[in-house]
């Protein structure tokens, strides 16, 4: 994707450990900030800036935050305003908070949100887990795939051990606690031989970028086709070896997709994530989040379904000090809610420390 890509809506990356790297070395690997607000993330826990703003599709908000131990909330589809943003797509698509406490958090929050006093999120900020029920996902189940990372035993023991450390911590707190729930995969999200996720993404980032491109005062291209062609002309400066491709993009271009067959795969996505996901976790066991690991399939859901998702700071590696963290999921509408739940988990957790790679 083209420089500057990183203010677009998009989905996190996970961390990989490059191939010839010994898991064990404490200078190399599990080193990727993820996520198209990566940077938006690292400034904060760097110290450059006390707070940021990110944009997320499927992850770029809590997948970042969880590498560098902040807190974060991908709001309700609608919520925030998506004007100044250059969406993949407007089902999925918002801007939130990234900050070191849950205090900014809200505050910014409120801001984004354009939050009076009287409704503000810093209301939210009670510390207790008291009136909240609780469902938690098996993180040794909830985690990405071996196709995606190359993951060092000794780092996903820990992980799964300070999650369960974590739950531990909660199950006496929480006004109801109830663990490993049922929740189905978004490998549901294959339909009709196509993963309707990625499909929506195709036609709606076409629609969306030439929108925005054909807006523009001065600029040299005007659509994603011209996009792609100005990459291709300019390839040393615009597709360096290092990021030689932008197949996203052409493959964006030549999807044709039929407004019948958008709206197949859409309501697939949202029946998937909402009645048999979401939903129906939240009817049975009768709780009002979802709590599991950030770097999972769980955010892909919640995009989805277009719920709100936040990013709590969890642990830290013990081989090369990478932050990593948890995700809750509420029902849509109840943003307050995830505020309240991070500050609890504030409360509860031992401080956010700077990974020590940004120290």
């Amino acid at each position: 994707m083209p420089s500057g890509w990183s203010a677009v809506g998009g989905q996190c990356q996970p961390a990989y450990v490059p191939t010839g790297v010994d898991p064990q070395d404490s200078t190399e690997g599990h080193s990727n900030p993820s996520g198209s607000s990566g940077g938006s993330a690292v400034s904060v826990a760097a110290g450059y800036a006390p707070l940021s703003i990110g944009t997320e599709t499927d992850g770029s908000l809590v997948c970042p935050s969880g590498r560098a131990a902040l807190y974060t909330i991908k709001p309700t589809i609608g919520l925030v305003s998506q004007e100044g943003i250059i969406p993949i797509s407007n089902h999925f698509d918002a801007a939130g908070p990234m900050t070191k406490t849950t205090h900014d958090l809200a505050t910014l929050f409120d801001v984004l949100a354009s939050k009076g006093s009287r409704d503000s999120f810093t209301v939210s900020l009670t510390g207790s887990w008291s009136d909240i029920s609780v469902a938690v996902l098996d993180p040794s189940i909830w985690k990405y795939p071996s196709t995606l990372t190359k993951p060092a035993d000794a780092a996903e023991a820990q992980i799964i051990r300070e999650i369960h450390g974590a739950y531990e911590l909660l199950r006496p707190r929480a006004k109801k606690f109830v663990e490993n729930v049922d929740l189905i995969s978004s490998e549901e999200f294959e339909f009709e031989g196509k993963d309707s996720e990625l499909l929506i993404w195709l036609a709606d980032m076409k629609r969306s970028l030439n929108e925005y491109l054909e807006d523009l005062e001065e600029s040299e291209v005007r659509s994603l086709a011209e996009v792609i062609e100005y990459n291709n002309k300019h390839a040393d400066v615009e597709l360096p070896s290092t990021h030689p491709r932008q197949d996203f993009f052409i493959e964006s271009e030549n999807q044709r997709t039929s407004p019948a067959e958008y709206e197949r795969h859409l309501a697939h996505l949202r029946e998937v994530a909402r009645d048999r996901g979401f939903e129906k976790v939240f009817e049975t066991h009768g709780v009002d989040v979802v709590i599991g690991p950030t770097d999972s399939g769980l955010r892909s859901l919640a995009a989805a379904g277009g719920y709100p998702v936040c990013g709590m700071p969890l642990g830290y590696l013990d081989y090369n000090g990478r932050a990593f963290g948890m995700s809750a999921v509420a029902r849509r509408g109840q943003d307050a809610l995830l505020v309240k739940v991070m500050s609890a988990w504030e409360a509860t957790l031992p401080p956010r420390k700077t990974p020590r790679w940004l120290e």
